[in-house]
């Protein structure tokens, strides 16, 4: 039986078990399944069990509301939308949809259901199904911070503003039970990726009518994806059983998954180099630790569409004011950061949006200009920092947060000589204190929802619920809502850059790097790819035992 991980018992049970294989003994541990080409023990698991480290507890198991990448992890385990990813490109691929037609005009899409499809109560999952989701994610009672993602469907922004009181009049019908009728509001070229999103995945009717807020509880959650949820014990473990009421449960290869719940750094890369986990995702490993890993055979690197980032809430004084927020931004020196405390394992950045997307040319980014600073300060009214009221820094626990947080503290005091403090929280609470403007500023990132610059602009949208900072510009909102519109992709994007132009000079989000992937695959561990979204589907990953015989000749070899 694989042993359990919870919040005090991981870090003494980790201390027990990893003594002489730790991170601090750069060796292999002693074990017969260890090599020194890899990170720690190459053994499989007994049982056909994936095991990863999800990092932090999740916030929620509701697609509809969640936000947060851990969430956004146990959903898709849990559940499949219209269209799934593929595991390397993560182009759309048929899903709960086996086919679709879209309009010439490119406004309709029409998606045609697989036969049989049900829930794992064995219930019927339809069409229906998805119109009842999608306008739960937009009823202005949900709350959901990412209904933003569906106002491309016509009329979905007015309903969920509480511009329109009928939801039926939302570009969403389900004319039988096999076919869903999608008529947007303007043509959306990455509408197939948002399909694949949680923000768009099914959710169970009956079961949230009858449970309410605890209808994700073990006991009663119903899901259609390719596993079902078995055991849930909070701050420890996510434990999932293969599906068999998946459409394509022939071919998912796993008996089932294990997601820890650890956000320690150095406990979560200690349990992958004992083996006590398969798989340590992007994230978990100490970045002080990093030159060293990167030497295995098992470490995987590449950049993705993600950025770290600080969000000041304008709502609160002297941050109104943004003067005082360019201030901020121009005295961080990510160059240090990245160089010194990340040993250039990120790369610094000063915009919003990542590189990658071709054809956009992003603004110039936020310099490290001291001097301008100081001057933006004394503009604001507090020369020297006289005056300056004392301010707090908020961070979700993690080791690497905090590192960044004390740098970015002493930069402040050095440069600006402002009195900052630092307060961390762990992720619920730390998403709830943003969400409710609860803090001065806060440790935020963001990974693109789908290839497009616009999946980071849109979230500074006013009043949108992944905005989180207060911060509100009608031009900045009128320039993506004419960009939403604008068909020729030069002069699309073109708006897109003015848009971000705005919000630098404004400074609602103070940019600091952009984010690499470094993760840990033992080499048993097949199916999981470097992606530009650092996202992972894990309905086909499968364990391989007989790894070392389907090892490259040269490999082998070594």
């Amino acid at each position: 039986m694989t042993p359990s991980f919870g919040s005090k018992a991981t870090l003494a049970l980790a201390a027990a078990l990893l003594a002489a294989g730790s991170l601090g003994s750069c060796g292999p541990p002693a074990d017969r399944g260890a090599d020194a080409r890899w990170f720690g023990s190459i053994r499989p698991p007994r049982a056909n069990v994936l095991r990863f480290n999800n990092g932090a507890e999740p916030e929620t198991m509701d697609p509809s509301v969640m936000s947060g990448q851990p969430d956004g992890i146990i959903a898709r385990i849990l559940f499949e939308g219209l269209t799934g990813s593929d595991p390397q490109t993560l182009e759309p691929v048929p899903g709960q949809a086996y086919r679709w037609e879209t309009s010439a005009d490119g406004l309709t899409y029409t998606f045609h259901l697989r036969p049989g499809l049900a829930w794992t109560d064995g219930s019927p999952v339809t069409a229906h199904d998805f119109v009842y989701s999608w306008r739960r994610v937009l009823s202005p009672a949900t709350a959901s911070r990412s209904a933003a993602l569906l106002y491309a469907i016509a009329h979905a922004e007015e309903f969920n503003k509480g511009q329109l009181a009928d939801s039926t009049q939302v570009g969403v019908a389900a004319p039988d039970d096999s076919t869903l009728v999608v008529r947007l509001a303007e043509p959306t070229p990455y509408f197939l990726f948002l399909t694949s999103y949680y923000t768009f995945l099914p959710v169970p009717r009956a079961c949230i009518e009858r449970f309410g807020a605890n209808w994700t509880r073990p006991e009663h959650l119903v899901s259609n994806g390719p596993f079902r949820l078995k055991s849930h014990r909070q701050n420890e473990k996510f434990v999932f059983t293969k599906s068999p009421t998946y459409w394509d449960a022939a071919n998912v290869r796993l008996d089932g998954i294990e997601a820890l719940s650890v956000d320690d750094l150095n406990t979560s890369t200690n349990l992958y180099k004992a083996g006590m986990i398969d798989w340590n995702p992007s994230g978990n490993i100490p970045s002080p630790f990093l030159p060293y890993v990167r030497g295995y055979a098992d470490y995987v690197t590449g950049e993705f569409q993600a950025t770290y980032f600080y969000g000041v809430n304008v709502t609160r004084k002297p941050f109104d004011d943004p003067r005082v927020r360019r201030a901020l931004n121009m005295a961080i020196d990510r160059e240090a950061i990245t160089r010194d405390l990340l040993h250039g394992t990120r790369r610094a950045w000063g915009r919003i949006t990542p590189s990658g997307y071709p054809g956009y040319e992003g603004p110039a980014q936020v310099p490290f200009a001291p001097e301008s600073a100081r001057a933006e300060l004394a503009a604001a009214g507090f020369p020297g920092g006289k005056g300056f009221p004392r301010f707090t820094i908020l961070f979700n626990t993690s080791e690497d947060h905090r590192r960044i947080a004390e740098a970015i503290q002493a930069m402040w005091k050095r440069e600006l000589n402002v009195p900052v403090e630092l307060q961390n929280q762990e992720w619920a609470a730390f998403m709830q204190a943003t969400t409710a403007l609860q803090y001065d500023v806060a440790r935020r990132s963001w990974i693109g929802d789908y290839l497009d610059p616009s999946s980071f602009l849109g979230m500074l949208v006013t009043g949108g619920g992944n905005n989180r900072t207060g911060w509100s510009d009608p031009v900045y909102d009128q320039l993506l809502r004419d960009a939403r519109r604008e068909l020729d992709p030069e002069r699309r994007f073109a708006l897109l850059r003015r848009a971000e132009e705005r919000a630098l000079a404004s400074s609602p989000f103070l940019p600091v790097y952009h984010y690499s992937t470094h993760e840990l695959i033992k080499p048993y561990v097949k199916g999981i790819f470097h992606t530009a979204l650092d996202r992972h589907p894990l309905t086909h990953v499968w364990i391989d035992r007989e790894w070392r015989q389907h090892e490259p000749i040269a490999d082998r070899e070594r």
